[in-house]
């Protein structure tokens, strides 16, 4: 198990980072970073592109050698990120000790942070993982998404508590809207506008899969069935013990009436 710290800061900032962690090979052109990485702890690339309305946009494709758990400074407390899964699975907990849970292959997952608590990734050895991650900052000063977007995103995903973490339903229509953003090779401005366009009806998608009240009434039901499951446990749990005393009663009342006799 190998243990990887990354510190919070600018596109720049992370992308050097990666490239002196990794030891990679870092291109950056027209305000897009390519990361290729081939060590013998990691193979692979990791793309991104920082868009000028607050939205950032990351693609890996990676496989390490060795497992994995990689720190990350807790970001901004008005940040959004969104991740979903292309291939294999990544496993996700605040702070070391958190709850773990497994993002797999077509789900969404969202996680915000309010706390000064480290996200943490874990990989596992020779586990090939594709991913891709959107993070929106909500508080952009440059920030040119609609308006009633950004109250949409405050409002579904950072009214929540503290530190929040959801793994969404398998969702083929953003699976969809990833093959198009890797698929478009126009170069410059025109590819760019494609690209982001692709990128912030996919934040819009996960916001409906978010508010949708048929989504909301599943999750609803899937907490009662989860609560009536742990309830039965408890249930099978007191009558076993309450068979068990009783049939230890009969034995020692038998044996002192053998005894007596």
């Amino acid at each position: 198990m190998k243990n990887i710290y990354l510190t919070a800061g600018t596109i720049n900032q992370v992308f050097d980072e990666l490239e002196i962690s990794f030891k990679g090979v870092l291109n950056s052109n027209n305000n897009e970073f390519n990361l290729t990485l081939d060590s013998d702890l990691i193979k692979g690339n990791i793309d991104a592109i920082p868009f000028i309305n607050g939205i950032t946009s990351i693609q890996a494709n990676i496989t390490f050698s060795d497992d994995i758990m990689l720190s990350i400074e807790s970001f901004s407390k008005s940040s959004i990120l969104f991740a979903y899964c292309t291939e294999g699975y990544i496993k996700h907990s605040f702070g070391v000790s958190g709850h773990k849970s497994t993002l797999r292959k077509h789900y969404s997952g969202v996680v915000t942070s309010t706390r000064s608590v480290n996200t943490i990734l874990h990989f596992k050895k020779n586990t090939p993982v594709a991913f891709s991650l959107i993070k929106v900052e909500t508080e952009d000063s440059a920030n040119t998404i609609n308006d009633s977007i950004i109250s949409r995103l405050k409002h579904t995903f950072l009214n929540k508590q503290p530190n929040y973490s959801y793994q969404g339903i398998q969702n083929l229509k953003i699976a969809e809207k990833f093959i198009q953003f890797n698929a478009i090779t126009e170069q410059g401005m025109i590819g760019l506008i494609m690209k982001k366009e692709i990128i912030q009806s996919i934040v819009t998608m996960e916001i409906d899969d978010n508010t949708d009240n048929l989504i909301k009434m599943s999750r609803a039901i899937k907490r009662s069935a989860l609560n009536q499951i742990n309830e039965l446990k408890k249930m099978a749990s007191f009558i076993k013990h309450y068979v068990f005393e009783g049939i230890y009663n009969k034995v020692i009342i038998s044996k002192n009436r053998i005894i007596i006799k």
